[in-house]
């Protein structure tokens, strides 16, 4: 059986000046209630991983772990927090920007060998100021690792590299290729100026519908995958500002839970479309 799972991430939960007005246990039932499938948080700290494990299950809420590690041996914590307590699937922000490809590969590899260690995937997401920064680096990663599991961000290429609206040919492929090799995404629209725009103001209507032909592009090429089963994760991740736009006061210039409420379903709907 395959399954698509919608989760919202708390980071999205945040306001301008990095609190939310709601705790741990109010925001977890707000999301169970609004019908996400989960949670992305931190998870490497067992204090808190153990807190948000034990109210998330409780809630039926799964949860993806992120992790920022700098070494192979930052892997190895996390990846006992993550099993003592469970996760859907951890996806490593890798902090560090190795100009060399063989440096880099050599760090994955490290990381793949000590995934191989549980039964939870670990995939390497795209990301600005990143071992993923670069599209054009992290593809010559993937030509000598065409097996390499990625979590897909396809935001921070498109305001990273300016890409034009329409995107070129060339960008089409790559982003194409980058889908190919990814296991779960994270949902934010970015333009070639800005890394998330309002996805309900009509001007930028042009760059949802390149991001959802993408993302449905994502889903068909996983469904389409050699395997007897498997789960593929969405993530709304409409950040706190400076991500999210503000107004001259420093506040929000949109309502990202709704944003974030309407991308589920439009994600869902695609999911269904594809796979009735």
């Amino acid at each position: 059986m395959r399954e698509f799972v919608v989760f919202q991430s708390l980071w999205a939960m945040l306001d301008a000046q990095g609190q939310s007005p709601l705790s741990l246990e109010q925001q977890l039932e707000q999301i169970a209630e609004a019908g996400f499938d989960g949670v992305t948080d931190h998870f490497w700290q067992k204090d808190e991983a153990r807190k948000l494990s034990r109210v998330a299950h409780s809630l039926g809420l799964q949860i993806e772990g992120q992790l920022f590690p700098k070494t192979i041996d930052d892997l190895k914590p996390a990846l006992d927090i993550a099993s003592e307590f469970g996760c859907h699937h951890l996806t490593l922000q890798a902090d560090i920007r190795p100009r060399a490809l063989k440096e880099a590969i050599t760090l994955i590899e490290g990381w793949q060998r000590l995934a191989e260690q549980v039964d939870f995937p670990v995939l390497l997401e795209t990301h600005r100021y990143r071992l993923t920064s670069d599209l054009l680096f992290t593809l010559d990663i993937l030509a000598e690792m065409p097996d390499l599991k990625l979590l897909a961000d396809l935001s921070h290429y498109v305001v990273g590299r300016e890409m034009p609206l329409p995107p070129g040919e060339d960008d089409q492929a790559h982003i194409e290729t980058i889908l190919r090799n990814s296991w779960g995404m994270h949902g934010r629209v970015a333009s070639c100026e800005q890394v998330q725009v309002p996805i309900t103001f009509a001007q930028h209507r042009p760059w949802v519908d390149v991001f959802m032909s993408w993302w449905r592009l994502g889903i068909a090429d996983w469904l389409q995958r050699d395997q007897v089963s498997g789960s593929l994760s969405f993530t709304c991740e409409l950040g706190p500002p400076p991500y999210a736009i503000t107004d001259r006061h420093g506040r929000d210039i949109t309502d990202r839970w709704q944003e974030a409420l309407l991308m589920k379903d439009s994600i869902r709907e695609v999911w269904r479309e594809l796979h009735p």
